[in-house]
């Protein structure tokens, strides 16, 4: 992954911490007082938050690659076709390690398709999980000078309108009005899957399709995303699950990056918390 904003930012903090322009949460001196963060728990929760949306990124990436090491044609055929020399569901190693899973029962398949999902799609969702604690850390806290009597109030009030919620509005697909757009993004997408893997079993997510083949050979068949979860227009190439799923990763590695940038430039624009 290349998260080119994720040091500039760590220093960017370092920086503000240092010239001591991090600010207790504006809770602490509201009426839930003791709900907010001082500056220092401020300061440790983002630098800790930030190596775990990495973590969750890496996690996601080894899912990814296992994905795309699958050799699940022969389990798409018939039971009568599955012999010892097709076993190897997924091999594949990196640096780091070596993954091999062999099954000898072709029923297992779809179990193993399900956790390899589950695993991807829930790592992607709880990565967005830790940009948003990063998020609502920095908006919480402003400069003592600039609070409100009425904290409360005066945060209801006020609209963010900054380049920041622009690009969180158009990674989850939100139309000007405030509302889900139905069309969808690649992560928003990502999500139904997921909750779909949380409430159903795979048979209610992934179908089959066999590409037509030119050449005459057997066609090779792939394993597609439910078309409900795509808008009306969608090609059969962005349902097919190894395109979605490195699609909808390489759009999550460039949303962190950019919230990256963009904090890390308002903090460098107003000179403290928050963005």
């Amino acid at each position: 992954m290349n998260l080119t904003h994720e040091n500039n930012l760590l220093q960017e903090i370092n920086n503000l911490s240092a010239s001591g322009k991090i600010q207790d949460s504006v809770a602490l001196t509201a009426q839930a007082v003791g709900s907010g963060l001082t500056a220092q728990n401020a300061e440790i929760k983002i630098q800790k938050l930030i190596p775990i949306t990495r973590q969750r990124l890496s996690a996601a990436k080894f899912y990814l690659d296992a994905i795309e090491n699958m050799n699940y044609a022969p389990y798409l055929g018939s039971q009568s076709s599955f012999s010892e020399e097709q076993r190897s569901l997924i091999d594949f190693s990196d640096s780091n390690l070596h993954v091999e899973i062999n099954l000898l029962n072709p029923d297992t398949f779809p179990l193993i398709v399900f956790l390899i999902l589950q695993g991807f799609f829930s790592n992607l969702v709880s990565l967005e999980d830790c940009i948003a604690k990063i998020i609502n850390i920095a908006y919480d806290l402003i400069p003592s000078d600039e609070r409100p009597s009425d904290v409360g109030r005066a945060l209801d009030s006020k609209i963010p309108k900054g380049n920041l919620i622009h690009h969180i509005r158009t990674f989850h697909a939100i139309n000007q009005d405030g509302k889900l757009d139905e069309t969808g993004s690649w992560f928003n997408i990502a999500k139904k899957i997921r909750n779909e893997l949380v409430h159903d079993d795979i048979d209610g997510v992934m179908i089959s399709l066999s590409s037509i083949s030119l050449s005459g050979s057997p066609a090779v068949p792939k394993l597609h995303f439910h078309n409900s979860f795509f808008p009306a227009n969608t090609t059969p190439a962005n349902t097919e699950m190894i395109a979605f799923c490195q699609n909808v990763y390489d759009e999550t590695v460039n949303f962190v990056d950019e919230c990256y940038r963009l904090i890390r430039d308002d903090l460098q624009h107003s000179g403290a918390f928050p963005v």
